[in-house]
């Protein structure tokens, strides 16, 4: 019965209710045999059906980006995180499973798309938008398997045998097929690429920023090939990540641009043009519980700086590190201020990272229209430059050649202005893109976690040992395979020291 009751918390989750919004992106599909897929039409709903858990979960979004900011060192949002103290026989918290069946849940239903459009015949649709609705598929699908391994798996071993990789399903889960091995890390990357590639070879270019794009899949290929290599010093693939990075910030691309306002860029939230891929507030009875919990009430309520403070210079918005750089950064006070607390009886202000906790749950709700443009940003222009710079520095470029990418990046900004950088040693170099990582995209999507983990301060130490103040154990750089996984599916081992 317990077996029955884990495959149903992946397989009726996979039940696709509509993530509408404004804009009615996503239609109701149903994911179950009697439901089959016969023609274009039903093909689009199970594509976008794919969508649901990305839009409607906070294991994609917020609560993510809290654990990975707080596995940092930059914040001790998560103690869980931050101390890395986890283990099978010790999950420390929910999130651990929670997550997995979250991203099972987008596996399941990418592959119940991928593996029914795959039998369509020509003439129940057209071959091209069969390949497209396919590489779109298959680019969800890659996207999860790589919040899977970034979470999960050792993604940072350069040794391609190394036994803890993901497990990959090509096929939806049923009751039957529970058990499956674990690929090696080579073999988890090659698979990953492989999905990638098809999108990069079929997707459509770039038309709206809630659906993956084409030019989506090759940034996400290009930092899974610089995520590996830089924990690594390695320099394998990067020059195809800088063609990747290059395809798309050297051709112009409508409805996709750098933003000079930095403040207007929040302000609009997932209608901003710099947004690439981005999820948004769905349009649900659900919608308080979904995305938006982490930013518009934790955040808020147990991560900000409590009001009022003396004096007022000492307000953190809750960084354990990194305020010095923050404060002296004009972008400070754009990404930061005053948020009411996200409860009715609590009338008492904090301050808080207000480009994503924007008002707070019960002042969002409170005024008219509502504020609750809670946006995730997977991806945003800006961002391309950080690549750039880094790839650059990272394949022999000059100390001049590899910073220009972000001087251009931050002349393009008007508000607030930012002054060009002019670092004269590889060091210094390297010590200005990581904080510009950090200074542009903290909580956001991710970013500031794994470039700490890239980094290497000027004595030599990893930016998240040096933040933190004490070596790291690499094995804990992931989670455990979660207990109820392990349980069931008797064919995995877990991850290295996680017993």
């Amino acid at each position: 019965m317990k077996k029955i009751f884990y495959i149903t918390l992946i397989v009726v989750g996979l039940v696709m209710s509509s993530c509408e919004d404004d804009l009615n992106l996503t239609p109701n599909y149903s994911l179950n045999e009697l439901n089959a897929i016969t023609n274009a039409e039903d093909a689009h709903a199970a594509v976008n059906g794919a969508y649901a858990a990305i839009v409607n979960s906070d294991h994609f979004s917020g609560r993510l980006f809290v654990s990975l900011a707080s596995k940092s060192g930059f914040v001790d949002w998560s103690s869980g995180d931050f101390d890395m103290e986890y283990s099978q026989s010790n999950e420390t918290t929910s999130n651990i499973s929670d997550r997995w069946l979250d991203y099972y849940k987008t596996l399941n239903a990418a592959n119940f798309a991928i593996s029914n459009i795959g039998k369509l015949t020509i003439d129940q649709i057209n071959l091209e938008e069969k390949d497209v609705l396919l590489a779109e598929a298959r680019c969800i699908r890659a996207f999860a398997n790589m919040f899977v391994f970034w979470n999960y798996g050792h993604w940072w071993s350069s040794d391609d045998s190394n036994p803890n990789g993901i497990i990959f399903r090509e096929e939806p889960i049923t009751l039957g097929e529970v058990e499956q091995e674990r690929l090696n890390v080579g073999d988890s990357y090659d698979k990953i690429f492989k999905d990638l590639d098809f999108a990069i070879e079929h997707l459509e270019n770039f038309t709206n920023n809630r659906y993956m794009s084409k030019e989506f899949a090759k940034v996400l290929k290009a930092k899974i090939i610089l995520y590996r290599n830089g924990y690594n010093d390695g320099t394998a693939d990067l020059n195809e990540a800088i063609k990747l990075i290059d395809e798309v910030l050297y051709t112009p691309i409508s409805g996709f641009s750098m933003q000079s306002d930095l403040a207007k860029v929040y302000q609009d939230s997932w209608d901003s043009e710099e947004n690439l891929f981005c999820s948004y507030v769905s349009d649900n009875e659900d919608r308080i519980d979904n995305i938006s919990y982490t930013y518009s009430f934790s955040m808020i309520m147990y991560y900000a700086t409590k009001l009022p403070v003396a004096p007022y210079d000492q307000l953190d918005a809750g960084l354990n590190f990194g305020l010095d750089w923050f404060k002296g950064d004009p972008r400070w006070d754009i990404v930061t201020g005053e948020a009411r607390a996200p409860i009715a009886w609590d009338t008492d202000l904090r301050f808080t990272f207000t480009k994503v906790a924007r008002l707070g749950q019960f002042a969002g709700q409170l005024v008219s229209p509502e504020d609750l443009k809670y946006n995730t940003y997977f991806f945003r222009y800006s961002e391309l430059y950080l690549l750039k710079a880094e790839l650059l520095a990272r394949t022999g470029a000059s100390v001049s050649e590899a910073i220009a990418p972000i001087n251009e990046m931050r002349s393009k900004r008007t508000n607030p202005v930012l002054e060009s950088l002019n670092p004269t040693t590889q060091q210094e170099l390297m010590d200005m893109i990581f904080k510009e990582y950090f200074l542009e995209t903290f909580v956001e999507n991710g970013s500031e976690y794994f470039a700490s983990l890239r980094f290497k301060d000027g004595s030599g130490k990893l930016w998240m040992e040096s933040i933190k103040g004490k070596p790291i154990d690499e094995n804990r750089l992931c989670y455990p395979i979660p207990a109820v996984e392990m349980q069931y599916n008797k064919l995995i081992t877990q991850n290295t020291g996680l017993q």
